[in-house]
């Protein structure tokens, strides 16, 4: 950013709260087509609807996407929301931001110099001279909340009115399975993000149980325009990635972490694997690794072909059921998915975690890079993501979502 368009943080404040208090503090009857969301940019220059909703529960009731025309909201005052103006985060909004701050000064500095010439002639002519700077003020204040706004339109991409088509699989408790509530964790964190972001926004959760299909034939094609959840390798070193895994990241975009979860190694009780200290004493061996799932991990640590052999079929219970009969050496595996797996498959015991190699991956939402709507899709979804971690409502949908893992194994 150029430095004459750094603006001190004062003159932002002044800026966005002038923008603000023309509605703010006043009530507004719904009209037909509108939205909680686009009322609040109006009103407060942000996405974030639950000013007016949490202000407004009596009114509205349980579900912010549903309003009647006719009701009657209060738009509370910004004092009231204990919100600070935000601070421009492009260069256009700083510019903006600015040019607000200056056209309000300028009214302002105009009705002083009105006021005190009018001071010289009568009482009457003070009263109108500040009734003449009110609708001044007030005009320069509605045509710098227009800047603001507008600047913040041109940086914003914007999603096509249409339904937006989103897939996932099944067999991945507790994140994703139609048979869990919410259809699992990282769907239910999904659709909210979306909730909160674009109550407003059509969108469809597809499964496709095949997983490697999402990233081989329908994510390519665009018959979807997201797939949620996968791993995103270490983009940034390219060498040390397998070809899968340069491609994923050549190819695709990603969402910022909705989960994070442990990826680890089991072998067998008593082979040694399960309780090796390092990744050295893998050599040699056959590792097994679902089909779709990234290698970036095994990768990192120089566990790849000739190091080793690699199996990849298309479930983990194929991995370890090739466990028991010795046609692989090593699972690797996320741990939650695996303890789940061994206990329903009866190798309890059997089947060992190796407690001394884990490693935390993330897993994103990934859109393909020629979506034209990509980019807009992954920044809804992470501003609803920053609504929910702020909120508290992301840790009440993770640990509901855990406890009912625990509860009914």
């Amino acid at each position: 950013m150029r430095p004459n368009l750094i603006i001190s943080s004062l003159a932002l404040a002044a800026a966005a709260g002038a923008a603000s208090a023309q509605e703010a503090c006043s009530t507004y009857e719904i009209q037909r087509g509108d939205s909680l969301r686009e009322l609040t940019i109006e009103v407060y220059s942000t996405e974030d609807f639950r000013i007016i909703f949490d202000a407004n529960r009596d009114v509205i009731g349980n579900n912010p996407n549903i309003i009647r025309v006719g009701d009657v909201l209060t738009l509370p005052c910004l004092e009231d929301i204990g919100r600070a103006p935000a601070k421009p985060q492009t260069e256009a909004e700083a510019m903006a931001a600015e040019m607000a701050s200056e056209l309000v000064k300028a009214a302002e500095d105009r009705a002083a110099k009105a006021i005190a010439e009018a001071k010289k002639a009568s009482d009457d002519a003070v009263i109108a001279a500040r009734a003449e700077a009110k609708k001044e003020i007030e005009a320069a204040r509605s045509e710098a909340a227009a800047l603001i706004r507008n600047a913040d339109a041109a940086e914003q991409p914007e999603i096509r009115d249409r339904q937006l088509l989103l897939i996932t699989g099944g067999n991945y408790a507790p994140f994703t399975d139609e048979a869990l509530p919410h259809r699992g964790l990282y769907t239910n964190l999904v659709e909210t993000a979306m909730l909160r972001a674009a109550p407003e926004q059509a969108y469809k959760i597809q499964f496709v149980n095949d997983w490697s299909s999402h990233l081989d034939l329908l994510m390519p094609t665009l018959a979807f325009d997201a797939t949620f959840p996968w791993s995103r390798p270490v983009c940034e070193e390219p060498a040390a990635l397998s070809e899968k895994d340069r491609n994923r990241c050549e190819t695709y975009n990603f969402s910022n972490p909705f989960y994070e979860v442990v990826d680890t190694f089991f072998a067998r009780e008593g082979s040694g694997y399960e309780q090796t200290l390092t990744y050295a004493d893998f050599a040699g061996t056959t590792i097994c690794r679902p089909e779709g799932w990234s290698l970036s991990h095994m990768d990192s640590v120089g566990l790849y072909e000739p190091a080793i052999s690699l199996m990849r079929p298309v479930s983990p219970d194929d991995c370890f059921h090739a466990l028991m009969d010795g046609t692989t050496d090593i699972v690797a595996i996320e741990a939650h998915l695996a303890v789940e797996a061994i206990g329903r498959l009866g190798y309890e015991h059997r089947i060992i975690e190796n407690p001394n190699l884990a490693a935390i991956k993330s897993l994103n939402v990934m859109t393909h890079k020629d979506n034209p709507d990509g980019e807009a899709i992954l920044e809804t979804l992470n501003q609803g993501l920053a609504i929910m971690q702020q909120s508290g409502e992301w840790r009440d949908i993770v640990s509901t979502a855990l406890r009912h893992q625990m509860e009914n194994g």
